[in-house]
């Protein structure tokens, strides 16, 4: 999800080289010893296991004639993934994918690992994820593969087709005088704020996640005034019942497809600047062992089968990471939500670690911007 320049070829040429050996050479391992029951317990965002588990549970008792228990806890910020791993009250967590390699949530440390590697004979729907997320290293470390991307979604311009009649083609709308206070913003990631002011004056997804390369001074000058325009500022996700009285918003996606459910006609535009996007994915905790290891790849596989992925759409509005939805989703749902669509995903730029000096900088260039509201 990044432009292919200089540098970036060179990593996803080598990772294009070597992703069959790390993502395909494992064969199964033999089955762990079950108990009576098992408890599986999944720390991950808010629908991504509840609606999950009875379904889940069945599979388990049918191929394994094991008792499931599935305990799910629901972070409300990033850092909880690191603390359940750390504390090892979790056996699956679903971070940002390059969460376990930022400075501060480093989980592969050599001699007390937070994490470990998957065993992708375990997981065979993996082979149906697209290219550009499997071959992308960042969920791999020391060769072996540990994260699954399992969603993903731009920090995306939306817009009311019923409001806006011409398809917005660039971040600048957002700055357009006809839209000051018909408009929402994310607050509680202020880096995401950055890289779209940045992209409207120009810079390119090499510059973005590095404040070296950045105007600060410019770019704080602009902020100031995304943020003292919006109608309002949104933590975790957009709301959706503000968005009749809203003419863009900026979201994850999932709310644009919530404010369409109850009746609006949102859509999401495609900026000449690009954009970013995250991915989350499933990553087994060191304190999954014997069977609980082996259910929680299980569980990683059934979420990544057709009929889950297509709800990735559909319940969460946000895009499935595999190939083959088939007919599970009408083609508007693939549209809207590029499903399947690996030359798509190339042209945005896939969230990046960043530098603690970067993102100090632009924690303190969004609450700049933000103060007084």
């Amino acid at each position: 999800m990044r432009k292919i320049v200089s540098i970036a070829a060179l990593f996803v040429s080598a990772a294009l080289m070597t992703a069959p050996v790390f993502a395909m050479s494992k064969v199964p391992e033999k089955l762990p010893a079950a108990a009576k029951g098992e408890v599986l317990r999944i720390n991950c965002w808010v629908g991504y296991a509840a609606p999950y588990v009875d379904a889940f549970k069945a599979l388990v008792k049918d191929k394994y004639n094991v008792d499931l228990t599935i305990e799910i806890t629901n972070p409300t910020d990033q850092d909880e993934f690191y603390q359940a791993a750390k504390n090892g009250t979790a056996d699956l967590i679903s971070p940002p994918y390059e969460l376990p390699k930022k400075p501060q949530f480093y989980a592969y440390d050599g001699a007390d690992p937070l994490l470990q590697p998957v065993n992708p004979a375990h997981i065979p729907n993996i082979k149906h994820i697209l290219p550009v997320f499997l071959h992308d290293t960042t969920t791999i470390f020391a060769g072996k593969r540990y994260g699954v991307p399992y969603n993903c979604g731009p920090y995306g311009l939306a817009y009311n087709a019923d409001v806006v009649k011409n398809i917005p083609t660039s971040w600048n709308v957002m700055w357009d005088a006809k839209y000051k206070g018909k408009y929402t913003v994310n607050n509680n990631f202020p880096m995401v704020n950055i890289w779209i002011t940045a992209l409207s004056l120009g810079y390119t997804y090499d510059d973005i996640f590095d404040i070296n390369n950045l105007d600060r001074v410019k770019i704080q000058g602009k902020l100031n005034t995304l943020a003292r325009n919006a109608k309002s500022l949104w933590d975790g996700g957009a709301n959706s019942d503000e968005f009749p009285e809203l003419s863009l918003a900026t979201t994850w996606g999932f709310a644009a497809q919530q404010a369409n459910l109850k009746g609006g006609n949102w859509l999401l535009a495609s900026p000449k600047e690009g954009g970013t996007a995250w991915v989350d994915s499933w990553y087994i905790t060191s304190a999954a062992k014997g069977l609980t290891k082996r259910l929680a790849e299980e569980w990683i596989n059934f979420m990544l089968s057709p009929e889950n992925q297509a709800a990735v759409v559909k319940s969460q509005g946000v895009s499935p990471t595999v190939d083959n939805v088939g007919n599970f989703l009408s083609n508007k749902e693939k549209e809207m939500f590029h499903v399947g669509d690996n030359e798509y995903f190339k042209t945005v730029a896939l969230w990046r670690v960043m530098s603690p000096e970067t993102e100090k900088a632009f924690k303190e260039m969004w609450e700049t911007a933000t103060k007084g509201r």
